[in-house]
């Protein structure tokens, strides 16, 4: 059994002993319109008291295309703590644990909310996350001058990121809008334009409709460390809510 399968076991068996009326089942596909690349993800969170948990499977056809040859793309549990302060501010401690094929991503993280009293609806949100990578020793293979191939060991190795976003979210009636910017800057490696910073915005707009919750989302973001080309990234989403 593999480690996506028992995360899933786990996080299943805690959500079904627990009370879920503020579950939800979440599945989203992305395009990125100049790499041409597909991907999909489905999501199952649930609120127990003040913990926060989800997890996520992360899957992409072949070289990226749409649903074609698919195969898992990592997975990811997410462990967060709401600590709320008074009637206008609340902090979240969180823990998300994104595993892939090559190795694993943990990221604590902490987020403050503050609801504004002023305008109905409306909230700001600011969080810091830093990005611990730990990438496997791998294996390829090279060919050699004599029509050969040699063995190449890829040795293990860490990296690590600093990640800054700020929310703006407003709530009316139905209709939900958000608004995200990422600052990213990494320890000792390129991001973005070979410099070790990046950058990324999204716009989101949401509607409830009922138990249903269908959103589409509009990304700016890079399209390699060592380019300056940034392309639209598109998602569309549905959330379940029960």
């Amino acid at each position: 059994m593999n480690n996506l399968s028992k995360v899933t076991i786990a996080v299943t068996t805690l959500l079904a002993t627990t009370a879920v009326s503020a579950a939800s089942f979440n599945v989203r596909h992305e395009y990125k319109n100049e790499t041409k690349q597909h991907a999909s993800r489905v999501k199952l969170a649930d609120n127990i008291g003040n913990f926060l948990v989800d997890i996520e499977a992360k899957f992409k056809g072949q070289n990226g295309k749409f649903m074609e040859d698919l195969q898992n793309n990592g997975w990811e549990l997410g462990l967060n703590y709401r600590h709320v302060l008074n009637d206008n501010w609340t902090l979240t401690y969180g823990m998300p644990i994104e595993g892939r094929s090559a190795g694993m991503t943990y990221k604590p993280q902490l987020r403050a909310t503050y609801q504004v009293d002023s305008i109905d609806g409306l909230s700001l949100s600011a969080r810091y996350r830093y990005d611990i990578k730990h990438t496997n020793e791998s294996t390829s293979y090279e060919e050699n001058d004599q029509g050969g191939y040699d063995q190449v060991v890829n040795a293990s190795k860490d990296e690590r990121r600093h990640r800054i976003t700020a929310n703006i979210n407003y709530a009316l009636d139905d209709w939900r809008f958000g608004f995200e910017g990422n600052y990213y800057k990494a320890e000792g490696y390129n991001l973005y334009n070979n410099k070790n910073t990046n950058y990324e915005l999204n716009a989101t707009v949401a509607k409830k409709l009922g138990q249903w919750t269908p959103s589409v989302e509009f990304g700016d973001v890079n399209v390699s460390s060592t380019s300056d080309k940034r392309e639209l990234r598109s998602r569309i989403g549905l959330t379940y809510s029960f």
